[in-house]
């Protein structure tokens, strides 16, 4: 198996080829036949498809790395700083305050476990020692 093709001085492999592994944007993929096709008995001149299939292409492709070219290094500097500041955010702001949390309702639980365990056994023992007199016997006819 051939190792990915990786840009020089990256901490982890950048594989060059294969650039959405996990499947994340397949639902934006529109290939020529995703959106195009002519059912039997209503082709175009084979030159006509021809062209329209590389013009397709070729638009798409080119749209594509103009736009990419333009925006790709902004948007992936505003991502960064948002997944660092969420990131960042989760650290040292939203597992602390669950911790914390766990905590105190940890010590609510044992309070509240006890309280209702001295209001209620001793009603609950009488009741079942009251119940446990009684005896169901079944007679055959």
């Amino acid at each position: 198996m051939a190792e990915p093709k990786s840009i020089l001085n990256e901490p982890m492999p950048l594989d060059m080829e294969n650039r959405d592994p996990n499947n994340l944007n397949e639902h934006v993929r529109v290939l020529f036949e995703d959106a195009f096709a002519e059912p039997e008995g209503s082709h175009s001149i084979d030159g006509v498809w021809g062209m329209s299939y590389k013009t397709y292409n070729g638009v798409k492709g080119c749209c594509y790395i103009v736009l990419s070219i333009l925006c790709g290094c902004p948007l992936a500097f505003c991502w960064a700083l948002t997944f660092a500041c969420n990131q960042c955010c989760h650290i040292w702001l939203v597992t602390p305050c669950l911790r914390l949390w766990n905590m105190n309702v940890t010590c609510m639980k044992l309070f509240w476990s006890s309280c209702i365990r001295c209001c209620y056994d001793p009603c609950y023992e009488s009741c079942g020692l009251c119940f446990s007199f009684i005896r169901v016997t079944n007679k055959n006819g």
